[in-house]
Order: structure tokens, then sequence, then C-alpha cells
């Protein structure tokens, strides 16, 4: 939680341009990939934070074409972006959206959801991740805005008004859905969604690809345990929170990322070393993960200082 507090801080510290121009939806060229039958990825080429480059899109959103609607998963980091999407999914097919889902409270993946309010639309996330939302929603809002030298604009705040205590099986219009709680795997609040039917796994941020993860909110040891899990439901696709499509193999790679960097932390740790020591150590055992996850080595400074207060923690 400091770590987390402190990464926020100097977030909100950062200054806003001057030249303040929010974006339009047009600067969001997004297309659907379809990944199964009647379910679509919309996925970002950005490979980092929200920034002035990527115009605040760089997460992944997702969007299942049922008999009664449209259910969308994860609406991006500004209401903007989620009008984008909505007029992607509109490209796609005519029904409209019945259901949103959040899954977490970063606002990369909910500030979207100012686009699809109202209509009678259920907006749901965990409940922890609700009211996350509801109490840190205006500081994303700020925040993204420095970010992106306010590409993001001021989206509206809309909380999710369904939220989820435990796990569960429902049908969306007639699609089998079984949300999945990851234990605060990624953040505190996490929920995936698995489509057992079409095999497919709509993860949210405790996916990546193509990208090393981002550990800041995470608990590691639950999210080595919960990717394990995820890999036994032997996916045929799995769509990350960030990073292109990818599948069963890509979940394997993940925990093996994780159980690399906590070995090797761990080992410096019962060694006695701070984890400023222990960082080039863990950089050289962890070259071979970076044609997987390019970039490693600018995340991974930030990760061993994570995992250290998580593997300290542990031995008491």
């Amino acid at each position: 939680m400091v770590l987390r507090n402190v990464m926020l801080s100097v977030i909100l510290a950062m200054p806003l341009s001057q030249a303040f121009a929010a974006a339009s939806v047009s600067d969001y060229p997004m297309q659907a990939e379809q990944v199964a039958e009647n379910v679509y990825a919309v996925v970002t080429p950005a490979k980092d934070f929200p920034g002035a480059e990527n115009k605040g899109w760089n997460s992944n959103s997702i969007f299942v074409v049922t008999k009664e609607g449209v259910l969308v998963f994860d609406t991006g980091s500004s209401e903007t972006i989620g009008q984008a999407l909505r007029n992607t999914i509109a490209g796609v097919t005519d029904q409209p959206v019945r259901w949103v889902i959040n899954s977490h409270a970063h606002g990369d993946h909910w500030l979207g959801n100012g686009a699809f309010a109202g209509d009678g639309i259920e907006i749901i996330s965990s409940q922890v991740a609700q009211t996350r939302i509801q109490s840190e929603g205006q500081e994303w809002v700020e925040r993204f805005k420095r970010m992106t030298d306010g590409a993001t604009g001021d989206s509206t705040v809309v909380a999710p008004n369904q939220g989820l205590r435990e796990p569960l099986a429902r049908e969306f219009g007639g699609v089998r859905v079984e949300v999945l709680f990851a234990g605060h795997s990624h953040s505190p609040g996490d929920i995936v969604f698995w489509l057992p039917n079409e095999r497919v796994l709509l993860t949210g941020d405790v996916m990546y690809t193509g990208r090393p993860p981002a550990t800041f909110d995470a608990d590691v040891q639950q999210w080595m345990q919960f990717l394990d899990g995820l890999e036994a439901l032997d996916p045929a696709v799995v769509v990350p929170g960030h990073g292109p499509v990818g599948k069963k193999t890509d979940v394997a790679l993940l925990r093996n990322y994780f159980e690399a960097l906590w070995t090797a932390v761990s080992e410096g740790y019962e060694e006695g070393l701070p984890d400023f020591e222990i960082a080039p150590r863990v950089k050289a055992r962890m070259v071979s993960f970076e044609k997987d996850f390019p970039g490693i080595d600018e995340r991974l400074g930030e990760s061993v200082s994570h995992v250290y207060l998580q593997v300290e923690q542990s031995a008491f």
C-alpha cells in the first residue's frame, strides 16, 4: 500500500503541459479483432503507461455479442476512449450494449465507463474494485490528464453499479460466463472472465503479453498461484489487459517469469543483500525473458523492490 501511494503521489506531482488539448474520438484508430465466435478484442498498439504519445489508450478492451445485447470488458482510460470503443462496437453489431465489466480499479480499465452510462446498463466489478473506484475516481482523472499532457480530458467518473463479493457463474444473453476472483493478484479486487464454451479468458491485467507486468499494486505469490489455476482451465484464447492476444502457453510464461523473479530476489534476501544490490543479479538471471517481454530492464528495478518487500514480509 505504501509503494502504491508513493507511486500515485509521484504521478500526481508531474507537471501538466500548458498546451492542454484533449484528444478526440478520431485520435483512436481502433479495430475489432475476432478471437472466437461473437468475441472481439480491441487491442492497443501502446506498450507502456498512458502518455502523450498514446493519448492514454494503453489497455485492451473486449466485447461479446450475444442474442440480447453486447457485453463489454474494460472501457479504457478516458470517456473519449470509451466512446471510440462504443463506435467500434457499432461497426460490428447493431445490438445495444447491456453490460460493462471493469476487471479492476486502475483507471486505464474503467475511465471509459462514462461513454456507456445510462440506458439501464449494468456496470459490474468486484466490490473491492467498486469501492476503490468510488473513492479514487477523480484522482485517476487528474492523474491521466497529467500523464498524457491533457489528452484524456475530463472524464465523468462512473463507478460500477454492481459490486460482486464472490465468484459466480452467469449467462449474459445466452453466453455462459464464469467470474473468477484473482485474490488481489495484480491489484486488490481483480476479476477474470472465463467463457467455458468458447474457451476464452478475458483477464484484465492478471495477464500481460509482449511487455513486462506492472507489480506496484500486486501480491506476487498470489498472482503465481492464480496463474496456475488459469492454465488448468486450458484456454484456447487469452485476451490480456496489455499486449497482443495470447494463448495458454502465455499463462505459463508469465508464471515462469514471476517464479524466476521471486526465486532470485529470495536468494539475495537470504544472503542479507539490500534490493539495489540484488537488482543486477536478477536482471542477469532473467535475461532469457527479454525476447518475450521487451523493455524488461526498465521494469525489473521497480519489480525487484516490490518483491523484496513481499519476500521480507513472508519471512515473518
